[in-house]
């Protein structure tokens, strides 16, 4: 037997039965919901059509400044086209990923897996069970929402983001706990449709896992889109009834906020139960399924990938541990270039980053060698009325290695491929200084960034 059993249809799973019937193998999927998983279906994909209804929204309000006159009262957000255009982009991308299973001979089964042995599974539908045999066996079943202790979610009021991006209109009030990537960017489409938004962070910042010099950046435009951001402020108390949240600020004061919505965004779970890792021996824990560099587990007939590993809880993360899990498990070797992994938030302004923090850098090298590009010098972000954020690169003065890009500004997501590019494949900071970037273009700022590195920039 040479078949390859998928548990999971997101975009670990379905790359990898992808890529291993690209080996010649017999593949099955086996999908409990919707193919293309949460990404495609109720995270990436959904989040990033409504950003950019709001993106667009922002652009006509502030047309003004780029010497188009539209009369205000004729500018509004009509919310039903906004959630029909956003079934459409999901709609269209799941028969895409539908025809790319058609087309590579993989059957795809509707139902709930559990693994019996190292090559054998129940598949469980309705009151129909099937088991099938396997060769090998990958398990990329994703990650859910985490709650909070004292309040579960209801979907009515205490919601996550599943929820947030499918409300029946658009909330006078939003309140946020939880300032990391998705708190950010729910905070940024909102606010920008008029809901007065309150991002509640545990930490002394926004995104505490970005460069301190960036996120702040990005905490002040929030601002003045009309977000009130409270760090180091913890959530004490819910009360539903009511619809109040009790918070204690960092000076230990006690406040009542009330909202229309409190959508919880601390961080999502792997899925790991149910499916059989205690009876099969592959070692786990809250913090995910453990497997070493080539995506095996401890049951060398079991393979694992994306969100249900924990790690790096990107969607072009979980599309490469797909591939990945799936060659080795074809009998091919392959690994992760973790350290070339770019992280892309994409609030307004955008932050893109790849590589070390300052800080981290710092901890590990000691001295290191900083340039930074300020977008207000550009000339393409200052003629696109864009002119808010910066480029920052981190170099090892010892071997003039690049140790990271921070990116903040418009199109940071898009950039940041060039910085994920030279830390792939080990380019020096010198080996760009004779860079020739296009004028005007935005990509010219991370030449000055290189440049700024030894004192050479030209427009700063």
């Amino acid at each position: 037997m040479n078949r390859i059993v998928i548990i999971g249809g997101g975009p670990a799973g379905y790359v990898a039965a992808i890529t291993a019937a690209q080996q010649d193998k017999e593949v099955i999927l086996v999908v409990d919901g919707p193919l293309g998983g949460t990404c495609l279906n109720e995270g990436c994909m959904p989040t990033k059509s409504l950003l950019k209804s709001a993106d667009t929204y922002d652009l006509v309000k502030n047309a003004g400044q780029m010497g188009i006159r539209l009369s205000p009262n004729s500018i509004e957000v009509d919310w039903a086209t906004v959630q029909e255009r956003k079934r459409e982009v999901i709609s269209k991308l799941v028969n895409g990923i539908r025809y790319l299973m058609g087309k590579n001979k993989i059957k795809v089964i509707q139902g709930r897996a559990s693994i019996l042995s190292s090559n054998r599974l129940r598949i469980e539908n309705g009151n129909e069970n099937e088991v099938i045999d396997a060769s090998k066996i990958i398990i990329s079943t994703g990650s859910e929402p985490i709650p909070l202790p004292f309040a579960p979610f209801d979907g009515e009021w205490i919601i996550h983001s599943g929820h947030a991006m499918s409300l029946p209109a658009i909330p006078d009030s939003l309140l946020i706990v939880g300032g990391g990537v998705i708190g950010c960017e729910f905070a940024s489409i909102y606010s920008r449709l008029g809901t007065k938004v309150t991002v509640i962070e545990m930490g002394e910042r926004l995104l505490p896992g970005e460069d301190d010099g960036i996120t702040s950046i990005l905490h002040d435009e929030l601002m003045n889109q009309g977000v009130t951001v409270h760090t180091s402020t913890t959530v004490k108390n819910i009360n539903s009834t009511s619809k109040t949240v009790f918070l204690e600020i960092g000076d230990g004061k006690l406040v009542e906020m009330i909202s229309d919505y409190v959508l919880v965004s601390i961080g999502r779970r792997p899925r790991v139960n149910g499916i059989g890792l205690e009876e099969n021996d592959i070692d786990f824990s809250r913090l995910g399924i453990s497997v070493d560099d080539r995506m095996q587990t401890s049951n060398p007939s079991i393979y694992a990938c994306g969100d249900v590993i924990g790690g790096i809880q990107l969607a072009h993360v979980a599309f490469h541990e797909g591939r990945v899990a799936a060659l080795n498990a074809c009998g091919q070797f392959a690994q992760v270039n973790y350290r070339a992994i770019p992280r892309c938030i994409y609030t307004s302004p955008e932050i893109a980053s790849v590589g070390l923090t300052e800080k981290e850098a710092r901890q590990k090298y000691g001295e290191i060698k900083v340039g930074e590009f300020a977008f207000s010098a550009n000339g393409k972000a200052v003629l696109s009325n864009k002119p808010v954020g910066k480029v920052k690169v981190l170099v090892n003065p010892q071997y003039n290695e690049i140790l990271g890009f921070s990116i903040v500004g418009q199109h940071a997501t898009e950039l940041i491929g060039q910085g994920t590019i030279m830390l792939h494949a080990e380019i020096t900071a010198d080996m760009m200084e004779d860079l020739v970037a296009a004028h005007p273009t935005l990509s010219e700022s991370i030449h000055e960034a290189l440049l700024n590195v030894v004192g050479q920039a030209v427009h700063c």
